[in-house]
């Protein structure tokens, strides 16, 4: 292998190994957003308009 190619080689290891995934990783983010979505029912669904709402379509 010429040093050309040793210099290529190991450039192109260096920029992968220096590349992150993201801040947040797959699982992270699912349990986020359900963690938001359950902070947003509990929000909507607390309101008294819509507890009236809800109940007079139920009952």
């Amino acid at each position: 292998m010429s040093k050309l190619d040793q210099i290529i080689a190991n450039n192109a290891r260096s920029v992968q190994s220096r590349k992150k995934s993201g801040f947040l990783s797959q699982r992270a983010r699912v349990l986020l957003l359900g963690l938001t979505s359950l902070l947003l029912v509990f929000v909507f669904f607390t309101q008294p308009q819509v507890r009236e709402a809800v109940e007079a379509l139920i009952g």
